[in-house]
């Protein structure tokens, strides 16, 4: 992984720990889309906003560690709660980043932040502190069986990417929703600024001096007529203005590479209405009509889509994860099948059987 540091020579050098997507296509069409759950974004009201105006959260600091990645998970999930119910919870970054599948180079990626946190939570700063820790420090770390069993009870299911390079998704999903985005950014040292700026057009994502950095999206606003994210860093409250950054339309459009944010603690989500549907069609990924609209309405009562989400009929990687785990409970299928993720005459059957009128 690469290195910079601040204009300030008696500052740490930071880690690059937004790691390179290096996963096949067939791999990525796996992920959980924005546009697969999400009908249409609400336009966003576009006002400027006072600094003292903004939503500010704890400013953590990685020190010199890559676990920018984890410390941005850990932060949306604060936000998550404090969001539900105004308290704001420290989870622990250490937790997450000692899971990471690259380990032990430094940085993680994205879907494995996600998925580390779906499948096992995040235990308590307080029981794991994760704060101004090298990566040696933070590996090294013991994390006994009952802080992880703290950890469990804040799993975090259901994840949703954006389209990147696209400031209007991520403002429109705070408006919406409250939450933070994590979002990442590529850059050199010296364009990250109070408000970053391109200074290196041609500037690759892969070079060696290139940093790759991921942050939280706490708020947005107009600055002067034109449109911006306020991001909080990981560096600590003393860089940037109080740890938080500016980051405009065309600095955005240019280097951000990756933007989603978490949906519901497993236990925040509520249950649905149960449907009635009589399925006569087979289904599969890819498609969209009102027959996986009421495939979607079955598999949220399941408990397998997201509850909170739109039904768009669109059967995309969501859908497909959520049918596959139908098949696991019902004991319908198995992975090595064909059929494992789609909706076939077995499938069918058990959904009538469970949901016909």
């Amino acid at each position: 992984m690469g290195f910079f540091s601040f204009l300030n020579k008696n500052k740490p050098a930071f880690q690059s720990g937004a790691s390179i997507d290096t996963r096949s296509a067939e791999q990525k069409k796996k992920d959980w889309k924005f546009e697969e759950v999400v009908a249409s974004a609400a336009p966003v009201n576009w006002v400027e906003k006072p600094q003292g105006q903004w939503k500010k959260f704890p400013i953590f600091s990685q020190n010199g560690s890559g676990s920018c990645v984890a410390q941005t998970e850990s932060k949306e999930m604060g936000i998550m709660r404090w969001q539900k119910d105004g308290v704001y919870i420290h989870f622990s970054a250490t937790d997450i980043y000692q899971r990471r599948i690259n380990k032990p180079m430094g940085g993680m990626g994205a879907v494995d932040a996600r998925q580390i946190v779906s499948k096992g939570g995040a235990t308590l700063e307080v029981l794991t502190p994760s704060q101004n820790m090298t990566d040696t420090q933070m590996d090294t770390a013991v994390v006994e069986p009952y802080k992880r069993s703290v950890g469990e009870v804040f799993k975090v299911p259901n994840y949703l990417e954006l389209p990147s390079k696209n400031i209007d998704a991520v403002a429109s999903t705070i408006q919406a929703t409250g939450k933070g985005v994590m979002v990442w950014f590529y850059f050199k040292g010296d364009e990250w600024l109070d408000r970053p700026v391109v200074k290196y057009p041609t500037l690759e994502i892969t070079a060696p001096d290139t940093a790759r950095h991921s942050v939280t999206a706490v708020d947005f606003t107009l600055v002067n007529g034109v449109k911006c994210v306020i991001i909080e860093d990981s560096w600590g409250p003393g860089a940037g203005m109080g740890g938080q950054r500016i980051i405009d339309e065309s600095f955005f459009n240019a280097r951000n590479w990756y933007a989603g944010y978490l949906i519901n603690f497993s236990f925040d989500v509520p249950q649905p209405t149960k449907p009635t549907h009589t399925f006569n069609v087979d289904m599969e990924f890819g498609q969209t009509n009102d027959e996986v609209i009421a495939l979607q309405k079955c598999l949220q009562y399941e408990g397998l889509f997201p509850s909170n989400a739109d039904t768009t009929g669109y059967y995309g990687a969501v859908t497909k994860k959520s049918v596959q785990d139908f098949q696991l409970k019902y004991v319908i299928t198995t992975p090595d099948s064909a059929g494992y993720g789609r909706v076939g005459p077995k499938t069918r059957s058990k959904l009538n059987e469970l949901y016909s009128a």
